[in-house]
């Protein structure tokens, strides 16, 4: 009998809402040549509700994704890296994620794509003022262990706070400065691993191993293991990126109380920052709020007054209109 919060289940989840419908998915795209993705964004939701024993809100893409107690909810997004079609570099010729080889030539040279990411829309003003209402976003991620050798898929729940400064900061800048110049209006991207999913402070509540055979190896269970918190951010490995300048490192060292900020190059000051955080003592959660603060604070300042009421007031509570 299967049930909520039971490891057993879960295992019985994947196997049969993801195992065998990838294996019979993958059966016809050989036969049609049509795409093999599945829609993997509600399997994501049933293996959260597994995983953390809460149940949904029967809602689909709608309402509530996870009920938790005292009338609070979960908002569950999935990003699904596996079976994304790739590229032959010697014919060009597309590539699935199933095929060693290319079909048409023969090459092993082939380019493996993982660039999927979360999608979190804010279509209409309430669900603007309600972005970070919900006590958890859960962030559901399917990939490749090794994405040249795409045997081992890796399956992840973090769950993160959408009141850290990370996530709220981004998701004000994302609607004011992103979304209100953009003609497409897109969703905010969130792409895993990346500096942005860091400054969220995401805590890796599960995580199991689905190897070509066709076995679990389910790693961090909720209830049996500890979740584990996020790590110091490497900030080295993200010294390109464009919203990381040299002002803002200065102002995260400010808010973060590090004192002047040395260092003649951006690799330089960025190295030193690391390095001063970790002399005083600051932890990775602490670190996070201090980057995030550095990379959104003032490009959102002047909109923070003219927030949505309720926004306003979540953001007032979480101490982050201080």
């Amino acid at each position: 009998m299967h049930k909520l919060g039971d490891l057993a289940s879960s295992e019985a989840l994947i196997s049969e809402l993801y195992i065998d419908l990838r294996r019979r998915v993958n059966g016809w795209a050989d036969i049609t040549k049509q795409t093999a993705q599945a829609r993997m964004g509600y399997i994501g939701q049933h293996l959260v509700s597994i995983a953390t024993g809460f149940p949904g809100g029967r809602s689909g893409a709608r309402g509530k994704d996870l009920v938790l107690p005292d009338d609070q909810y979960g908002e569950i997004k999935t990003c699904y890296r596996v079976d994304q079609l790739g590229a032959c570099i010697d014919c060009q010729a597309v590539v699935a994620s199933i095929e060693k080889r290319c079909h048409s030539c023969e090459s092993e040279n082939i380019l493996r794509k993982d660039d999927s990411k979360w999608l979190i829309g804010i279509r209409t003003d309430l669900e603007y003022a309600q972005i970070i209402e919900p006590k958890f976003y859960y962030l559901v991620l399917f990939e490749f262990e090794d994405l040249q050798n795409p045997d081992v898929i890796v399956a992840s729940i973090w769950r993160v706070d959408p009141r850290v400064p990370g996530f709220a900061y981004a998701m004000i800048d994302y609607r004011e400065n992103i979304k209100s110049k953009s003609v497409s209006g897109a969703p905010f991207n969130l792409w895993p691993h990346q500096l942005k999913f860091h400054l969220m402070r995401p805590c890796l509540i599960y995580r199991s191993l689905i190897r070509s055979d066709d076995t679990i190896e389910t790693q961090i269970f909720p209830g049996r293991d500890e979740p584990l918190p996020p790590e110091m951010i490497d900030l080295a490995e993200f010294s390109r990126s464009r919203n990381l300048t040299e002002e803002k490192i200065e102002t995260a060292a400010d808010y973060l109380k590090l004192g002047p900020v040395e260092g003649a190059t951006k690799r330089a000051k960025i190295n030193w920052l690391v390095e001063a955080a970790k002399a005083k003592g600051i932890g990775p959660g602490e670190f996070a709020d201090g980057l995030a603060y550095g990379l959104y604070r003032s490009d959102i300042e002047e909109h923070l007054s003219g927030l949505p009421a309720l926004l306003r007031k979540h953001l007032d509570e979480a101490k982050l209109l201080e």
